[in-house]
C-alpha cells in the first residue's frame, strides 16, 4: 500500500509542476485587414521562449505561461505584442497592419501575400525630378496612365465602371491612412506607387478601388 502511494505520488508531480509554472496553449489565425491569412508569420512566448510560426492559412499554436506576452513578427508587417494571462481566451486572432512602402510592395510579392500581375507599375528607384510639377496630381496623370485625376482630387483606375464618386482610391501617405493629398508638395515626395485588383486587398474593403502609396522625404525640405 505504500508503495502503491509513492508511485502515484511520483505520477503527480510533473503535473503539478505543470499547474505551478500557469503553462495554457493558445491557438489563432494571424489576419491582415479584411480577415485576409497571413502565413510565416513568427509568434514567440517571451517568458514560456517557445516558437511558432503561422502556417498557410495563417493558423498557429504555441504554449505560453499564464502570464506571459506574445511577439508577432514577420517582413513587411508592423511587429504585435499581444498580453497574456488568467483570463485570455485559448482563440484569438491577431490583425496585423502592413507597412505600405514600395519596397514592401515587392516583399509582399516575394512572399506571396500579392501577386506581381495584379500591380500597377510603381516609380520607386526611377529617377524621376518631382519638384519640375506643380502638384501630385501632376505626377499621377504623368507617370500613371491607368489613373484619372477628377477635379474634386478623387483618383479612380480606368476600368468598366470605374468613373463615379464612389470610387476613388485610397491614399496611404507615410503608412497613414488620408482623404485629402493636396497638402502635398511635389518636392516632398521620396516615393510612389499604385496598386489594383488583388494586389490591393491587403488593404481590405478600402483598398477595393485601387491604392495610391505615397512616401515623404524625412528631414526638412526645401
Amino acid at each position: 500500500m505504500g508503495k502503491l502511494i509513492i508511485i502515484l505520488a511520483m505520477m503527480l508531480v510533473p503535473y503539478a509542476a505543470s499547474a505551478q509554472l500557469g503553462t495554457k496553449v493558445v491557438y489563432g489565425q494571424t489576419q491582415t485587414l479584411n480577415d485576409l491569412p497571413v502565413s510565416g508569420i513568427s509568434v514567440t512566448s517571451k517568458k514560456a521562449k517557445s516558437t511558432a510560426v503561422s502556417d498557410s492559412l495563417g493558423n498557429f499554436m504555441i504554449v505560453c505561461n499564464e502570464k506571459d506576452r506574445l511577439s508577432f513578427k514577420a517582413k513587411v508587417f508592423h511587429s504585435k505584442k499581444v498580453k497574456i494571462n488568467s483570463k485570455t481566451p485559448e482563440r484569438i486572432d491577431v490583425k496585423l497592419n502592413f507597412v505600405p512602402t514600395p519596397k514592401n510592395v515587392d516583399l509582399a510579392i516575394g512572399y506571396g501575400y500579392i501577386k506581381e500581375s495584379d500591380r500597377t507599375h510603381a516609380i520607386q528607384g526611377r529617377k524621376i525630378d518631382y519638384c519640375k510639377y506643380n502638384t501630385v496630381y501632376d505626377i499621377l496623370k504623368d507617370n500613371f496612365t491607368s489613373l484619372q485625376v477628377k477635379n474634386d482630387g478623387c483618383v479612380v483606375m480606368r476600368g468598366p465602371g470605374s468613373f463615379n464618386d464612389e470610387n476613388c482610391a485610397l491614399y496611404i501617405v507615410d503608412s497613414m491612412k488620408t482623404d485629402n493629398i493636396d497638402y502635398i508638395l511635389p518636392c516632398q515626395i521620396e516615393d510612389i506607387s499604385v496598386l489594383k485588383d488583388a494586389s490591393s486587398a491587403i488593404y481590405g474593403n478600402n483598398g477595393a478601388n485601387g491604392v495610391i502609396i505615397i512616401n515623404l522625404k524625412k528631414g526638412p525640405q526645401q
